[in-house]
């Protein structure tokens, strides 16, 4: 279980220190999904990025992060991005860059190099592993060969996030706009596979998203709607089809 305790965030712009979140409290809870919809700017991705532990984030020191794990809880706030990721907690960008000369396998080979659960998985098995994932979501084996993302369409980027998730297995998934970019099709396949992966799981999906299309795949148990860094409303997925209607601005 995540849970924000007066979350404020703040980040530095030509040397003085915006607040762009301000008092959030919210407790993401195991085997749910949420969606956090709101206007552009309003800190949707500022939220994840500081869940995740980006250094361009700064938390106030009254706030707090817990995350509570077999009925223990700790405040994480101050952990760096890697022991986030350590205890679960992935998060897909929403623009994945590429990185010349680093394929998709060395990527996750040395992410997951030192990790107990893999301590018996050989670079062979890793690569099968890979493959398997990579043929349920149509991702072509000539991709997995280029440096990671060079040349891909924004569907493909995506595809390929939602593969290193699958691999790393996190309890925490944060997908930044993973529907931006993607076509009707790959938006049908990334949406199919999660909702797989999460299946019968207490796995916990937050998806930060502007539009209500990949919700009707992948239905949200509770939405958020952020305006102007704060929590302004809340609600089932029917919160969702009303943004899509009606907007923000009566919310």
């Amino acid at each position: 279980m995540i849970q924000l305790q007066d979350f404020t965030v703040k980040v530095a712009e030509e040397g003085v220190r915006k607040t762009i979140l301000s008092d959030v409290n919210f407790t993401f809870k195991p085997g749910h999904i949420y969606a956090v919809m709101g206007p552009n700017g309003s800190g949707k991705s500022t939220l994840a990025r500081t869940i995740m532990g980006d250094p361009a984030f700064k938390l106030a020191s009254k706030s707090k992060l817990m995350l509570t794990e077999e009925e223990k809880k700790r405040n994480i706030k101050n952990l760096a991005p890697n022991e986030r990721a350590g205890h679960g907690i992935f998060l897909s960008m929403q623009s994945p860059l590429e990185i010349p000369g680093v394929t998709v396998f060395g990527l996750l080979r040395a992410a997951t190099k030192d990790r107990s659960d893999f301590a018996d998985v050989s670079a062979r098995d890793l690569k099968k592993r890979i493959d398997v994932i990579a043929g349920e979501l149509n991702i072509p084996e000539e991709l997995l060969k280029r440096s990671l993302n060079e040349g891909l369409s924004g569907g493909e980027r995506k595809k390929i996030e939602v593969l290193q998730m699958a691999i790393l297995d996190p309890r925490y998934i944060l997908l930044d706009e993973i529907d931006t970019g993607v076509d009707v099709d790959a938006l049908k396949t990334i949406a199919s596979f999660l909702k797989k992966f999460i299946k019968n799981t207490d796995k916990t999906i937050i998806m930060i998203t502007h539009y209500n299309r990949i919700l009707k795949y992948l239905k949200p148990d509770e939405t958020i709607i952020i305006k102007e860094g704060t929590v302004a409303a809340t609600g089932d997925a029917t919160l969702a089809k009303r943004i899509e209607k009606e907007g923000f601005e009566k919310i």
